[in-house]
């Protein structure tokens, strides 16, 4: 008769085991359906100023993206010019943040044909000067 109770207590102990280890399991593989983190979308317009030898970047609409993860490309034929946050203008500055309303100003050399808003992640924005 002691042993029937014996048996009772070590199933259970079984089917503890059994759920917790489903639990665990079932945790585990929930990561692999979490969305991944998307790249920002922005609309961007360009234009260009031959008096000042500038050429600026308007944010129209889409995701604000921090000012520190955004670098303006400027390639010709010959050479690409990298500038980074600090090497360009950013209007309003207090912001730190490019969205709806901000500016980008970067130089612009005869030559230049390509440009390009980039972050780490994603091309925001490419564009040709004429």
């Amino acid at each position: 008769m002691k042993d029937e109770a014996v048996s009772e207590v070590v199933g259970e102990m079984l089917m503890i085991s059994l759920v917790l280890l489903l639990i665990a399991v079932f945790a585990a593989s929930l990561g692999n359906f979490l969305p991944t983190e998307r790249a920002p979308t922005v609309t961007v317009m360009m234009t260009t100023n031959m008096t000042d030898n500038n050429i600026t970047l308007y944010h129209k609409g889409g995701d604000w993206v921090q000012a520190k993860d955004l670098e303006v490309i400027v390639a010709d034929t010959n050479s690409t010019r990298t500038y980074p946050l600090g090497n360009f203008t950013l209007s309003p500055p207090e912001k730190q943040v490019f969205d709806i309303g901000s500016s980008i100003t970067v130089p612009y050399q005869d030559g230049d044909k390509q440009v390009r808003l980039v972050t780490p992640r994603a091309v925001l924005f490419s564009g040709e000067v004429k």
